[in-house]
């Protein structure tokens, strides 16, 4: 997360300090349930005394539990939160049912996205079948700018949404990328091999609300090798279905926040 403007009302003392809570408890994940104080100095780049300042403040709150050894986990408080998101940004049974249907038809892994700021979240998932296949983490933010969900993202995006991606990433040209895009919304569907991961291959349609608007990504991905050009025929054609079904029959009230 990038360091607050200094002259932004954003920028007092209060909110700075939520900035440092949150940068600190996204530093727990899967692979790391718990950290000792040294890493949580190390990777935020705070000093000591802020660090342990924090901690202590979340776990008052419940949001970070202390061992008791210098070493740290996500709270009970958390459980609370986490069932409550979930059911408010929990997809319709029907829309998770087509989900499933595009899974038994291609095999790979399905994925549903939305965009939040210059990233792509996916908020339902139904893994493939097969032993290998591509899965990302559901909640977590991945770069708008690569990947086939991203591309179907950016058809529904502003002008000036794509203007600070490409700010955010130099490697990108914005006259490329809006040409993409529009060719992209034009078909209907991206493909896209190799872009978000080495090896990894996807397939996305557009997901629409009534009044018209680009509101989620309904992506269907594993590895390139299967990604074959009759597969990928089949894929955009099973994606782009399930899409439209999705479309007309709508995501249930998750919708409300999209």
């Amino acid at each position: 997360m990038a360091e607050t403007d200094t002259t932004s009302p954003r920028a007092d003392g209060g909110v700075r300090s939520i900035a440092r809570a949150v940068e600190m408890l996204e530093l727990f994940d899967k692979e790391h349930p718990t950290r000792t104080l040294r890493e949580l100095v190390t990777l935020t780049g705070l000093p000591k005394t802020t660090v342990v300042r924090l901690l202590a403040t979340l776990d008052s709150l419940g949001l970070i539990l202390d061992r008791g050894d210098s070493t740290y986990g996500l709270g009970a408080g958390f459980l609370r939160w986490v069932t409550l998101a979930q059911s408010l940004w929990e997809v319709s049974a029907d829309t998770r049912q087509k989900m499933t249907q595009l899974v038994d038809t291609c095999g790979e892994t399905v994925n549903l996205y939305i965009r939040q700021d210059l990233n792509r979240v996916s908020i339902a998932q139904v893994e493939g079948t097969t032993t290998v296949r591509s899965v990302v983490e559901v909640g977590v933010p991945y770069a708008l700018a690569s990947g086939a969900a991203a591309k179907i993202l950016l058809t529904g995006a502003s002008e000036a949404v794509i203007h600070n991606l490409v700010h955010t990433r130099p490697d990108l040209d914005f006259e490329h990328l809006m040409r993409e895009v529009a060719s992209i919304k034009e078909a209907g569907y991206s493909v896209t091999h190799g872009e978000r991961e080495l090896g990894a291959s996807a397939v996305a349609a557009p997901i629409f609300s009534s009044d018209g608007r680009v509101i989620a990504a309904l992506s269907a991905s594993g590895p390139t090798s299967r990604f074959t050009a009759d597969r990928v025929g089949r894929y955009v054609d099973a994606v782009t279905e399930a899409a439209a079904s999705i479309t007309a029959a709508g995501l249930g009230n998750v919708e409300v926040f999209l």
